[in-house]
This record gives C-alpha cells, sequence and structure tokens, in this order.
C-alpha cells in the first residue's frame, strides 16, 4: 500500500516555515495523521488530525468574530464608560472569550495528541527522527515555563533602555533579556525539522 501521506505530512510540516501559507500546512499535517491512522489503524493519529483540525475551524471563527465586529467596536468610541458601553461591547467580549476558551482547550489537546502521536509513529515505523520530535515537543513546553519568570524577572532592565542609544549596546540589552524567547524559538525548528525528516523516511510501501 503506498504511503502518500509521508509527502503530504512532510510537505505540511516544511510551508509551517512559509509566511502566509500556514493555513495550507495547519490542514496538510492534518490529514497527513489522519491517512497515517487510517493506513495503521492507529486511532490516536486520527484523533491528532481531527484536533487540528477542529484547531483550524477555530481560529478561523475567531478571525471572523473580530472582523464582524469591528463596526459595533467603532461605534464604541462614542460611548462613555458605564452601563451602555459594558452593554454593547458585552456580546463581542462573550463570544470571543468562549471561543477563545474553546480554541485553548482543543490547542492543548492537539499538543499532548501530536506528542502521543509521534511517540507511537517512532514505534511503529521504527522511525527515531519521531521519537526526537517529541521529546524536543515535550523540551519546547518545559523550557517555554521555564522562560516566562525569567524573563519577568530580566524586564526591569527595560528601564535601562531609555538611557541607550540606537546600536549594538541595545541589542545586547534586548539579548540580555529575552534570551529565553531564542532557546524555545531554536528548540521549536527542531521539533519541526525531525517531524519533516521523520515523514519523508517513513518506508514507501507498508510491510506484509
Amino acid at each position: 500500500m503506498s504511503r502518500s501521506y509521508k509527502w503530504i505530512g512532510g510537505i505540511g510540516y516544511v510551508l509551517t516555515f512559509v509566511p502566509y501559507v500556514n493555513f495550507v500546512a495547519s490542514i496538510l499535517v492534518a490529514i497527513a495523521w489522519i491517512m497515517m491512522g487510517k493506513d495503521t489503524e492507529e486511532k490516536t493519529f486520527t484523533i491528532t488530525g481531527a484536533l487540528m483540525l477542529a484547531s483550524f475551524v477555530l481560529g478561523i471563527i475567531l478571525v471572523g468574530i473580530l472582523f464582524a465586529s469591528l463596526p459595533g467596536l467603532a461605534a464604541l468610541s462614542s460611548l462613555k464608560p458605564g452601563i451602555g458601553f459594558f452593554q454593547a461591547l458585552g456580546p463581542f467580549l462573550i463570544a470571543f472569550l468562549v471561543t477563545a476558551l474553546i480554541a485553548a482547550a482543543v490547542g492543548l489537546a492537539t499538543f499532548v495528541f501530536e506528542v502521543v502521536s509521534h511517540f507511537k509513529a517512532a514505534k511503529i515505523f521504527d522511525n527515531t527522527w519521531f521519537k526526537l520530535a517529541g521529546w524536543f515537543r515535550i523540551a519546547l513546553i518545559v523550557v517555554a515555563i521555564i522562560s516566562i519568570p525569567l524573563i519577568i524577572f530580566n524586564i526591569a532592565g527595560l528601564a535601562a533602555l531609555s538611557h541607550l542609544a540606537p546600536g549594538p549596546s541595545i541589542l545586547g540589552a534586548l539579548l540580555s533579556i529575552f534570551w529565553p524567547l531564542i532557546i524555545v524559538l531554536i528548540i521549536g525548528l527542531l521539533s519541526t525539522v525531525f517531524s519533516i525528516v521523520g515523514f519523508f523516511t517513513i518506508p514507501e510501501e507498508a510491510q506484509t
């Protein structure tokens, strides 16, 4: 059986690095996981793909709510803060917050299932690249959690930036504050690269 999802998934993860086509990337990756689930009869892969599609749809809904509320938000500028202001803003806030909470919950579930799927794919296809992608995704969350208090602790250094002239000095000051984000970005980049290699190195034909 031909495994076309190896190319769909690999290309999908590659496209995550290309601006303006990230929405296509998420769809391709989701389809690849669903196809992999159908081929291997592993429900975790199918759930991962379905959750990715759900996250994509919820993202579209959030953007739609924002655009639909623009005329109302413009009208709010003429209202003074008070009961009338919050009554006019209420429906927009409720719709946006509810959708955002659902999107956050689905996004978290998607991440968890994606990590588990990488480890299962590593076992099924005997593919070390999937295992590396899974471990680096776990490392990404750990480092991101650790980086938050580090940045908050270093944020006091922002006051010193006002005394620095634009140039290498201010760049060095910014790096001294936000360097944990660089580590997060590098780990995230590597995790995606390992996913790309993992998909592309799936055997072309299914073993019988």
